[in-house]
């Protein structure tokens, strides 16, 4: 079955790329484009021209272990042993959501401590495992020790190995890649080659993203290539300053919640708490989304946008006070006491941005990919709710984000047509960008440990498969769609009947 083809079906009339009706029903027919995801020239930022060979270094003579060269890139001479200690504190039985009690409960990799940490639901018991050595993790994979190179995790931990060693990498070296992408860290060992787009984080200095850093991502064929991407993650359609999206700080107040007949009674105290962790942070990023498109208005008219996406903009910001308000409404039902936004001062403060360039890559990250993939996670979560209140409200939610989504795929339309080359170049950086980033699973957290799908939380893993299927299902064949157009020259046409179907 295909979930997402009322989603998609959406997001391709917004853009006026849908054909005729099908014969056989209502269905609306669409010619099957390329995956455009598939493409090896992909990139997560404005990338540097590829080094020559001579610039690579080969493998030093007589190197060991870990070998860390003056640019600050490191990259593993022969196989070492690491220290697996764990030095995060153990799980003390007095926390409020508890997926382990002792080590004992840790089992499913090797050196399996439960240890205490503070996540969004306040403190949880979690298992974290490490390795000693290459033996200690799977086929395919290497072990890295604890404060290697970029590596934030606090203990050693088992990659992803294309290469094992310096001696598997013809003429370069197996350099190590520790990408986080502000939802979690990929570490992977891959070789260093002359067609990478970048060496160290230095080439990534002039990026559009402020936190680039040169890592290993891969392609369509399986293979790594070192590029330069951003660390932001946040879906939706977040405030975002400086690369990274701000939000407003969780205050005691009862003016930003709206009534919800959530039936707490039959959860217990550990799963309402996770529960109302989540949705206090989803209303922050809510509540900031009214700011962000309170700025997507005004730079719309900086750009002399139609009257009809000015006006959807706005009608989107208020959809998203509403929303701001059902889930602190939800938070607040849940945690038994008044959760609302504190001040949220970069709404004043936050740089406009209004060059072409900068307005389409915020508008196809927050927007056509973060709004689709936000509006595809409220249906899923909305369907698994088991409370009919918290259905109902995951439902409106939904269905806002939908036509959140569709607004900024007609907008992006506008911009294609309005700007030309410089828009369209900006878009596909940005495209590239975000499938990257959203391609990789969310951190693991206390949500992990089950049984809150029926509270609309879905488990990093689960969140992670969605993402990627409506990357492959929805976003890349309305990108494709819209590119033909363009290359019809039946952009302006199409969208000038999509727009008027909404005025």
């Amino acid at each position: 079955m295909d979930r997402h083809r009322s989603l998609r079906m959406s997001l391709l009339l917004a853009v006026g790329a849908a054909g005729c009706t099908s014969s056989k029903g209502g269905d609306v027919a669409v010619v099957t484009v390329p995956d455009p995801y598939t493409t090896a020239t992909d990139t997560t930022v404005p990338q540097p021209a590829p080094s020559p060979a001579s610039a690579i270094p080969p493998a030093p003579s007589g190197a060991e272990g870990w070998v860390t060269e003056p640019d600050g890139t490191v990259h593993r001479a022969s196989r070492t042993r690491c220290d697996a200690t764990i030095d995060q504190p153990a799980c003390r039985g007095t926390e409020g959501h508890l997926a382990c009690k002792t080590d004992s409960d840790c089992k499913d990799g090797p050196h399996g401590k439960c240890v205490s940490g503070v996540g969004q639901i306040g403190p949880f018991c979690g298992c974290e495992y490490a390795c000693e050595d290459d033996a200690d993790c799977g086929p395919s994979e290497a072990c890295v020790c604890k404060g290697t190179g970029a590596l934030r995790e606090p203990h050693s931990v088992c990659a992803k190995a294309r290469c094992a060693v310096d001696a598997d990498c013809p003429g370069g070296t197996c350099g190590l890649s520790a990408y986080f992408n502000g939802c979690g860290e990929q570490v992977t060992l891959a070789c260093r080659t002359p067609n990478d787009a970048c060496r160290s984080d230095a080439d990534c200095a002039g990026s559009a993203r402020p936190a680039s850093a040169c890592v290993a991502l891969e392609a369509s064929d399986g293979s790594a290539r070192w590029q330069c991407a951003g660390v932001t993650c946040a879906i939706g359609r977040p405030l975002l300053v400086d690369g990274a999206p701000r939000a407003a700080e969780g205050a005691a107040r009862d003016d930003w919640r709206a009534p919800v007949a959530l039936d707490v009674a039959p959860l217990a105290p550990e799963a309402r708490a996770l529960a109302a962790a989540h949705y206090a942070a989803v209303a922050a990023l809510e509540h900031a989304s009214v700011a962000s498109f309170a700025r997507f208005s005004l730079q719309l008219l900086a750009l002399g946008a139609p009257a009809e996406l000015v006006a959807e903009a706005h009608r989107a910001a208020l959809d998203e006070a509403e929303h701001a308000r059902l889930a602190y409404g939800i938070a607040s039902r849940l945690a038994g006491r008044a959760i609302g936004p504190g001040p949220l001062l970069e709404a004043a403060t936050a740089p406009l941005a209004a060059g072409v360039a900068d307005v389409v890559a915020a508008l196809v990250e927050e927007g056509c990919v973060g709004e689709t993939l936000g509006a595809a996670e409220a249906q899923e979560v909305a369907r698994l709710a088991g409370d009919p209140a918290l259905a109902a409200a995951l439902a409106r939610i939904a269905a806002d984000e939908a036509r959140h989504a569709a607004l900024s795929w007609r907008a992006l339309a506008w911009l294609l047509a309005a700007f030309g080359e410089p828009a369209r170049a900006a878009a596909e950086q940005a495209f590239s960008r975000a499938a990257a980033r959203h391609a990789l699973d969310p951190a693991p957290g206390p949500a992990d440990a089950g049984g809150a799908e029926s509270l609309g939380v879905l488990p990093a893993r689960a969140l992670g498969a969605l993402r990627r299927e409506v990357l492959a299902e929805v976003v890349a064949p309305c990108r494709a769609a819209l590119a033909g157009l363009l290359r019809d020259g039946r952009a302006h046409e199409a969208l000038t009947e999509a727009l008027a179907s909404v005025s």
